[in-house]
Parts: structure tokens; C-alpha cells; sequence
């Protein structure tokens, strides 16, 4: 079972480099040309830029060494779309630690400043990885995601990842990283394509986020004007604590 942190509106990632170096000039012409965000005068202190974003901050440090006891190589095993990503991430030798803070109130822009300035770390030519909410995200994958915020999308398998599980022999998806957003994680279950089963949960997580929507035990969902999909809310299956079981469509 997986732990999660409850914390609501701060959002931590870490970009990892293949060796200990950072072009922080670099950084902050990327940042302004791909996302129109001016570092320039942020407060510079050795490895450290601090920017005042909103009531919070945005705060981008290099560390030149690994992140530490092997979180991020046991992480990496988890996504199951990346299977080198355990090589990969063994070979980084530093890292750069992003975070966002504010007021809950402002949860999904501090979600995508977040994603942003990880997109422009991502164009340092040793960038191999995004490490985010227990998950390591292939570079590519995460800024072409990332690139969904240009057209009012947002970019949500960014943001939550959807992890593979089973209840007994039946297999399902369950959600981490929501509870960062305020809301509980997500448990779908059901004999069903996996494929069919992850679209499912994706548009479900979509649709919370988009609309800061709040399942709650005993409500109904749907797609559709006739589709009532009974919701739950019980002991985690996949992750620890409480979370919302929806309940798959039938044929």
C-alpha cells in the first residue's frame, strides 16, 4: 500500500541531471521564451533563484548530488510506460528541487507554475527525468503533456499518476497525487481492458480537477444524461487512508 502526503497546495518536483552541473542563465531564457516567465531579477543566492508568486513562492535549487537513499530509483520502477527509467535514473548525479507554495485557493496555477518552470528545467541538455509524487516521468513524455496548458488544457498525467493495482484478482487503476489538490485519490476496479479502464479513471480525475469537483460517498456519476455510476468512499485498496471507488460501466 502506498503512502501519501496530505499536503494541499504545495507542490514539490525534482528535475534530475545526468551530471553536476546547471546553466541557470539557460534556465531562465528557456522559462521566459517557452512560458513567458520572467526570472530575471528573482532573488539569486549561490544555487538558489526565489521568486515571489502570488501570497507564495517559487523557489528552483540545484543540488549537485543525487537525491538521496534511492528514492527516485524505487519510484521509477512504478511507471510501467517507461521501462529503462530504473537504469536511467541510477545514472543521475544531481538534481534540481522545484517548489511552489500559495494559498489553496490558487491550487491549479500553482500546479502549472510547477509544470512550467520543470518544461524550461527540462532544456538543460543533462536533464534525464521529472521525479513528482512518487513517480519518475520520462523527460519527453512530461514536456509534451506539459504543452496541453498552451491550448487552456491542463495537464493532468503530469500531475496525477495513474498506477496499476488489483483487488484480489480484479484488476484497476488508482489515482496518486489528488489529495495535493484537496481532493481523496480514486480507486476504479473492474474485468475490463486496461486501456479502457485508465481512460476511464483519466477523464474522472479530468473532470474534478477541471470543474473542482468533490466526489462524495453516495454520489452518482456519468458521462452521460442516463449514466449513474455509483461512488463510495472506504479504506484505500492500492494507497493508505480513505479513497473514492467509482464504479466501471457495465457493457
Amino acid at each position: 500500500m502506498m503512502e501519501i502526503r496530505k499536503t494541499i497546495g504545495i507542490f514539490v518536483a525534482f528535475v534530475l541531471l545526468s551530471d553536476s552541473s546547471w546553466n541557470v542563465d539557460k534556465f531562465i531564457t528557456d522559462l521566459k521564451e517557452l512560458w513567458n516567465i520572467d526570472f530575471s531579477k528573482a532573488h539569486r543566492n549561490e544555487n538558489t533563484l526565489v521568486e515571489s508568486y502570488g501570497d507564495g513562492y517559487v523557489g528552483v535549487t540545484f543540488v549537485s548530488s543525487p537525491i538521496p537513499g534511492q528514492e527516485a530509483e524505487q519510484c521509477a520502477a512504478l511507471n510501467y510506460m517507461w521501462p529503462e527509467a530504473t537504469d536511467i535514473v541510477k545514472s543521475h548525479k544531481a538534481h534540481i528541487i522545484i517548489t511552489v507554495t500559495g494559498d489553496e485557493t490558487g491550487i491549479i496555477e500553482n500546479a502549472k507554475m510547477i509544470t512550467k518552470i520543470a518544461d524550461a528545467c527540462l532544456k538543460q541538455e543533462n536533464a534525464i527525468a521529472v521525479y513528482s509524487d512518487g513517480v519518475v516521468h520520462h523527460p519527453a513524455d512530461y514536456g509534451f503533456i506539459a504543452q496541453c496548458m498552451k491550448d487552456g488544457e491542463l495537464p493532468i498525467l503530469d500531475w496525477v499518476w495513474l498506477g496499476i493495482a488489483k483487488s484480489g484478482d480484479i484488476p484497476g487503476i488508482y489515482t496518486y497525487g489528488l489529495r495535493k489538490f484537496g481532493k481523496e485519490e480514486i480507486e476504479v476496479y473492474a474485468d475490463a481492458e486496461f486501456k479502457d479502464v485508465r481512460n476511464f479513471v483519466l477523464n474522472m480525475v479530468d473532470y474534478v480537477l477541471s470543474n473542482d469537483a468533490t466526489l462524495k460517498d453516495g454520489d452518482t456519476i456519468g458521462f452521460s444524461d442516463d449514466q449513474r455510476l455509483p461512488v463510495s468512499l472506504s479504506k484505500g485498496i492500492a494507497i493508505d487512508g480513505q479513497t473514492i471507488k467509482i464504479q466501471y460501466p457495465k457493457e
